[in-house]
């Protein structure tokens, strides 16, 4: 049986948004309907405490784009949780810098998709590339750890070396270097190749080897099993951990395991129906992972040799591909 080890929520803090990404996964611009209130949002933040919760990210979405999102940030502090925050930076302005390191986050993340030109194409908002950078600088200033995200695509993979640089010159602690799976926005045919997924593989491995001082870390979406599985992060892979050790919160109060998959099969409930602490503790929730069994896999991972402990990979890329878990098609163990 499965022991629960809850420990980070990302919470999809609104889904309004000042930028028109190309790739966005949730087709983030205007506010969901009835979004969670502030005194709901404060009674999740309870809630989320008492199950055990210990790390919470809030995403969008814009998160601070909602005004009350210091206020939330407290209650969580208050409960001793560490916070962290995605963010484009778009509407930040001097406040919003004295509130976030005032707050003292374990990382504000900045997404990244490229240089200047093809950055500001790819999130639809000229100047973007600038602000962002802009506002790192002034967080790594006041000694606020700052981590950049990526979203490996076609049009991007051959920036990534540039990218790099700009990260060491400004000297961002972390990069988080992932791939683009196709929902919402993202088209198809903008996603690699197998021989493209290979070469970004190797460009982490080669980038860890080279920065030991930057927390450079592969996405949960890259991976898995195999002779470079431990040249891409820290800790070894052992399938999804979505409702087992995190979840994924929707600005409405619906509960995912991971706010990445799409559509209704990751849904398990919403807080304003029932309490979190029952969504999280019923036995039919969260089966995928919780009741996982060899013959969930479908796909080339059927007939894996590392099937037990892979589980077919990262599940939402699984139900973006092919609308099934445990079937992910990036995967280094194949050729």
């Amino acid at each position: 049986m499965v022991v629960l080890n809850p420990i980070t929520f990302v919470w999809e803090y609104t889904l309004r948004c000042n930028s028109l990404c190309t790739h966005c996964g949730s087709e983030a611009l205007n506010a969901r309907d009835y979004e969670l209130n502030t005194k709901e949002s404060l009674d999740l933040v309870d809630a989320l405490a008492e199950i055990g919760f210990s790390k919470g990210i809030l995403s969008g979405g814009e998160p601070s784009l909602r005004k009350d999102w210091t206020q939330i940030v407290d209650q969580m502090i208050v409960h001793n949780m560490k916070w962290g925050m995605i963010s484009n930076a778009l509407a930040w302005s001097e406040k919003t810098i004295e509130d976030i390191v005032s707050r003292q986050p374990f990382a504000i993340g900045f997404s990244v998709d490229g240089e200047q030109e093809l950055h500001d194409e790819l999130r639809g908002v000229p100047g973007s590339h600038k602000k962002i950078f802009s506002e790192m600088k002034k967080l790594i200033y006041n000694d606020t750890p700052v981590c950049a995200v990526t979203t490996v695509q076609k049009s991007n993979l051959d920036e990534l070396s540039q990218i790099r640089n700009r990260l060491v010159v400004y000297g961002a602690d972390a990069w988080q270097i992932q791939v683009a799976s196709p929902m919402g926005r993202m088209l198809k045919e903008n996603t690699l190749n197998h021989e493209e997924y290979k070469q970004l593989a190797d460009f982490i491995i080669e980038t860890r080897e080279k920065l030991p001082h930057m927390n450079i870390q592969a996405g949960d979406c890259v991976g898995y099993m195999g002779p470079k599985e431990k040249g891409l992060r820290d800790y070894d892979w052992h399938g999804c951990q979505s409702g087992i050790q995190s979840i994924g919160i929707e600005s409405d109060g619906t509960i995912k395991g991971c706010l990445s998959m799409i559509g209704g099969k990751g849904v398990e409930g919403n807080i304003r129906k029932n309490s979190l602490k029952e969504i999280w503790n019923n036995p039919d929730n969260f089966k995928y992972n919780r009741d996982f069994q060899l013959s969930y896999l479908s796909g080339e991972c059927k007939s894996c040799d590392y099937g037990s402990d892979c589980r077919g990979g990262c599940l939402s890329q699984s139900l973006a591909f092919f609308d099934v878990f445990h079937q992910s098609p990036y995967c280094l163990t194949r050729e």
